[in-house]
Protein backbone atom coordinates (compact mmCIF):
# COMPACT_ATOMS: atom_id res chain seq x y z
CA UNK A 1 0.00 0.00 0.00
CA UNK A 2 2.83 2.50 0.47
CA UNK A 3 5.03 1.58 -2.44
CA UNK A 4 1.89 2.67 -4.91
CA UNK A 5 1.24 6.20 -2.71
CA UNK A 6 4.88 6.46 -2.83
CA UNK A 7 5.18 6.55 -6.89
CA UNK A 8 2.48 8.30 -7.22
CA UNK A 9 3.26 11.22 -4.84
CA UNK A 10 6.40 10.98 -6.42
CA UNK A 11 5.01 11.28 -9.93
CA UNK A 12 2.64 14.29 -9.51
CA UNK A 13 5.44 16.42 -8.03
CA UNK A 14 8.03 15.89 -11.06
CA UNK A 15 4.36 16.86 -12.93
CA UNK A 16 3.78 19.74 -11.26
CA UNK A 17 7.68 21.04 -11.05
CA UNK A 18 7.85 20.22 -14.88
CA UNK A 19 4.45 22.38 -15.04
CA UNK A 20 5.79 25.16 -12.69
CA UNK A 21 9.53 25.30 -14.17
CA UNK A 22 7.65 25.57 -18.40
CA UNK A 23 5.57 28.86 -16.24
CA UNK A 24 7.84 30.64 -14.52
CA UNK A 25 11.32 28.96 -15.20
CA UNK A 26 13.33 26.64 -13.88
CA UNK A 27 15.17 29.13 -11.85
CA UNK A 28 12.41 30.48 -10.57
CA UNK A 29 10.62 27.40 -9.39
CA UNK A 30 13.95 26.10 -7.62
CA UNK A 31 14.17 29.81 -5.75
CA UNK A 32 10.25 29.41 -4.71
CA UNK A 33 10.94 25.38 -3.58
CA UNK A 34 14.22 26.45 -1.28
CA UNK A 35 11.88 29.69 -0.11
CA UNK A 36 8.69 27.62 1.22
CA UNK A 37 11.76 25.09 2.62
CA UNK A 38 12.83 27.82 4.61
CA UNK A 39 9.31 29.05 5.63
CA UNK A 40 8.70 25.99 6.53
CA UNK A 41 11.69 25.33 8.46
CA UNK A 42 11.08 28.72 10.63
CA UNK A 43 7.26 27.67 11.00
CA UNK A 44 8.65 24.06 12.01
CA UNK A 45 10.71 25.59 15.00
CA UNK A 46 7.91 27.60 16.02
CA UNK A 47 5.47 25.13 16.51
CA UNK A 48 7.66 22.70 17.77
CA UNK A 49 8.68 24.83 20.73
CA UNK A 50 4.75 26.29 20.75
CA UNK A 51 4.36 21.89 21.26
CA UNK A 52 6.73 21.61 23.47
CA UNK A 53 5.83 23.98 26.09
CA UNK A 54 2.14 22.92 26.01
CA UNK A 55 3.37 19.65 26.93
CA UNK A 56 5.64 20.78 29.42
CA UNK A 57 2.34 22.77 31.33
CA UNK A 58 0.17 19.87 30.91
CA UNK A 59 2.94 17.68 32.77
CA UNK A 60 2.87 20.48 35.54
CA UNK A 61 -0.85 20.54 35.46
CA UNK A 62 -0.04 16.26 36.45
CA UNK A 63 -2.03 15.53 33.32
CA UNK A 64 -0.74 13.08 30.41
CA UNK A 65 0.26 15.17 27.46
CA UNK A 66 -1.32 12.60 24.60
CA UNK A 67 -2.54 15.11 22.48
CA UNK A 68 0.63 17.12 22.43
CA UNK A 69 2.95 13.71 21.91
CA UNK A 70 0.96 13.34 18.77
CA UNK A 71 1.30 17.42 17.91
CA UNK A 72 4.38 16.40 18.13
CA UNK A 73 4.50 13.08 15.71
CA UNK A 74 2.52 15.45 13.09
CA UNK A 75 4.91 18.35 13.14
CA UNK A 76 7.97 15.58 12.76
CA UNK A 77 6.57 13.97 9.59
CA UNK A 78 5.36 17.85 8.45
CA UNK A 79 9.05 18.47 9.01
CA UNK A 80 10.21 15.73 6.55
CA UNK A 81 7.74 16.66 3.93
CA UNK A 82 8.34 20.27 4.00
CA UNK A 83 12.15 19.11 3.47
CA UNK A 84 11.85 16.67 0.77
CA UNK A 85 11.27 18.86 -2.66
CA UNK A 86 7.99 19.78 -4.47
CA UNK A 87 4.87 21.98 -4.02
CA UNK A 88 2.50 18.66 -3.10
CA UNK A 89 4.26 17.70 -0.25
CA UNK A 90 5.39 21.36 0.92
CA UNK A 91 1.25 22.36 0.92
CA UNK A 92 0.94 19.03 2.75
CA UNK A 93 3.70 19.72 5.69
CA UNK A 94 2.57 23.40 5.79
CA UNK A 95 -0.92 22.35 6.62
CA UNK A 96 0.11 19.86 9.08
CA UNK A 97 2.00 23.50 11.13
CA UNK A 98 -0.96 24.81 11.34
CA UNK A 99 -2.33 24.66 14.93
CA UNK A 100 -6.04 24.13 13.49
CA UNK A 101 -5.15 21.52 10.62
CA UNK A 102 -2.99 19.53 12.92
CA UNK A 103 -6.05 19.08 15.18
CA UNK A 104 -7.94 18.40 12.34
CA UNK A 105 -5.39 15.14 11.12
CA UNK A 106 -4.65 14.31 14.69
CA UNK A 107 -8.95 13.99 15.09
CA UNK A 108 -9.14 11.85 11.76
CA UNK A 109 -6.50 9.61 13.16
CA UNK A 110 -8.35 8.50 15.98
CA UNK A 111 -11.63 8.46 14.64
CA UNK A 112 -10.30 5.89 11.84
CA UNK A 113 -8.25 3.83 14.84
CA UNK A 114 -10.27 4.36 18.01
CA UNK A 115 -12.17 1.17 17.44
CA UNK A 116 -8.87 -0.65 17.01
CA UNK A 117 -7.08 1.08 20.18
CA UNK A 118 -9.95 0.68 22.66
CA UNK A 119 -10.83 -2.58 21.02
CA UNK A 120 -8.48 -5.34 22.54
CA UNK A 121 -9.69 -7.61 25.03
CA UNK A 122 -7.93 -7.69 28.57
CA UNK A 123 -6.83 -4.53 28.37
CA UNK A 124 -5.53 -2.70 31.37
CA UNK A 125 -4.38 0.60 32.91
CA UNK A 126 -2.29 0.92 35.89
CA UNK A 127 -1.79 4.27 37.63
CA UNK A 128 0.86 3.40 40.50
CA UNK A 129 1.09 6.44 42.62
CA UNK A 130 4.06 6.87 45.58
CA UNK A 131 3.36 8.56 48.57
CA UNK A 132 6.41 11.10 49.30
CA UNK A 133 5.39 11.40 52.69
CA UNK A 134 6.46 7.82 53.71
CA UNK A 135 9.45 6.91 51.06
CA UNK A 136 10.37 3.81 53.15
CA UNK A 137 6.86 2.20 53.65
CA UNK A 138 6.35 -1.45 53.06
CA UNK A 139 5.87 -2.49 50.03
CA UNK A 140 3.05 -4.60 50.31
CA UNK A 141 0.92 -1.98 51.35
CA UNK A 142 1.32 -0.21 48.23
CA UNK A 143 -2.00 1.10 46.40
CA UNK A 144 -2.38 0.41 42.77
CA UNK A 145 -4.72 1.99 40.49
CA UNK A 146 -6.09 0.57 37.45
CA UNK A 147 -8.33 0.11 35.00
CA UNK A 148 -9.83 -3.62 34.04
CA UNK A 149 -12.24 -4.83 31.36
CA UNK A 150 -12.77 -7.70 28.91
CA UNK A 151 -14.66 -7.56 25.67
Amino acid sequence: MLFPLFVTMTLLEIYVLVSVGESIGGFSTVVLVVITALIGSILLKQQGWSTMAKAQKAMENDQTPAFEMMEGVVILISGVLLLTPGFITDIIGLLGLMPFSRAYFIDKVFEKNAQQIFSRSNTVFIHKTQDSQHPKQDKKNNTIEGEFWED
